[in-house]
């Protein structure tokens, strides 16, 4: 029987000894194949049983988030966080890139299921829970959730025991890509040195849910990745710094490879190329795509945010949709006070728009209409008391693609003993260190 304490998922590190890191990036180099387990070192091809037993326990140990009543921010909270050091680690259960005919959806195509992290912000989580199971018509996936939700149907919820650091599931959780049946692309969180039990979650979904994961070895969070249903991605500049030891070109051929997409544009943040303004520089906090043809733009006269705005908004005036027409661009006030108040941080799901509601805000009647204008039923959730940590609507969830009121046709995988778990070897410099991880650690 697993005792929560005894062991961390994905850094394989047994606590009943003083924890030491289990790699150092120059002995990656010598011996990437070579995991120390406390004072043992085992071989990566004797791991799999140990990786089993190891997910087994995350199923049934019935470990919770670190603190409901004081949750980690989007950001690092450097005075309860510390960087463990050690080299970003994958376990995916499938080899090699997804195959040919798997591509990332869009947002706006059908959606299965929704993912959420039952790491704080009750209320909030609550209601997001109802909408997605009612007016959307799709199951919810509650990692650390509770055992029921009141007035969410039984048959549409999942609760899965797994420990969480935080609630940002959209930017840790699985990038859901499809060929039929779902599968699962899991990237590198950026915060992986800090919260492994996130950055772990994608490997946890699939092996609860029987969905294939494919390990994509470059630094990405979802709130950065926005696609169409034409193979367009939209991102900012935050993805090449992440992974600023590889070369722009490495970057998206990985997306391209694992995602399926085809053309890749990218945006500044508000803030580029120093630290973002709103703490993650994330794509979702100022742009979102309603359908292939329609964009909702944030518009604001506060800087650096406005600067970054504009930019966009520049883009999609002197580009066409993949109709060949120009953008239908529709816009919403936002603003800089004591957080960066956005409403293109919203989920939209089978129709269904899930929108921040601010009590400080008059535009929430302008951005309802926005989003009826483009089809959507509109649901306003209270987010108050998270777009001061970074995040809201959006932050917190992530799609899985299947059909609407149905299960999720699983991928057939296989048996997940056979697993070969690695360490993600970050292009080095000549020193010995790793620029991408050197300008994460002190950074949001």
């Amino acid at each position: 029987m697993c005792g929560i304490g005894l062991w961390t998922y994905t850094g394989f590190s047994l606590m009943t000894r003083a924890a030491k890191p289990l790699y150092s990036y120059n002995n990656i180099q010598r011996s990437a194949a070579l995991l120390k387990l406390g004072n043992k070192v085992v071989c990566m091809k004797n791991m799999n049983k140990f990786l089993s037993l190891l997910l087994l326990c995350t199923f049934t140990s019935g470990a919770f988030a670190l603190d409901l009543n004081k949750p980690l921010p989007n950001w690092i909270d450097h005075s309860r966080e510390k960087a463990d050091g050690r080299a970003p680690i994958m376990a995916p259960t499938m080899r090699g890139v997804t195959p040919s005919d798997f591509r990332m959806p869009a947002e706006y195509e059908p959606v299965g299921a929704v993912a959420i992290g039952w790491a704080a912000y009750t209320p909030m989580l609550t209601s997001i829970a109802k909408a997605v199971t009612g007016a959307a018509n799709a199951q919810l996936w509650a990692v650390g959730g509770p055992s029921s939700i009141a007035g969410v149907p039984a048959a549409k919820y999942t609760k899965i025991p797994a420990p969480l650091d935080t609630v940002w599931m959209r930017d840790y959780g699985p990038f859901g890509v499809s060929g039929g049946k779902p599968g699962i692309v899991d990237s590198i969180y950026r915060h992986y040195q800090y919260r492994r039990n996130d950055d772990a979650v994608p490997n946890v979904l699939g092996k609860a849910k029987g969905i294939g994961v494919y390990g994509m070895p470059i630094i990405m969070d979802g709130g950065n990745l926005m696609v169409d249903s034409q193979g367009t991605l939209f991102h900012t500049n935050r993805t090449y710094l992440w992974n600023s030891s590889m070369s722009r070109e490495q970057v998206d051929t990985h997306l391209k490879n694992y995602l399926k997409v085809k053309k890749i544009v990218t945006f500044d943040y508000a803030g580029y190329p120093g630290e973002p303004a709103d703490g993650t520089g994330h794509i979702d906090m100022y742009v979102k795509l309603l359908n292939d043809n329609t964009v909702l733009l944030a518009v604001t006269a506060d800087e650096p945010f406005k600067t970054a705005c504009d930019k966009a908004m520049s883009w999609f005036k002197a580009n066409k949709a993949p109709n060949g027409q120009p953008y239908k661009i529709l816009t919403v006030k936002a603003w800089a006070t004591d957080a960066w108040y956005t409403y293109t941080n919203s989920l939209v799901v089978n129709n269904v728009a899930i929108i921040p509601s601010y009590s400080v805000s008059t535009e929430e009647g302008n951005a309802k209409a926005a989003y009826e204008s483009a089809g959507y039923t509109v649901v306003p959730v209270p987010s108050d008391d998270s777009i001061v940590a970074g995040g809201s609507i959006h932050c917190v969830t992530q799609t899985i693609p299947g059909a609407p009121g149905k299960a999720v046709d699983l991928t057939d995988i296989p048996v997940f003993q056979e697993v070969t778990t690695t360490p993600v070897l970050l292009p080095l410099t000549d020193s010995g260190s790793s620029t991408a991880v050197d300008q994460l650690i002190n950074s949001k």
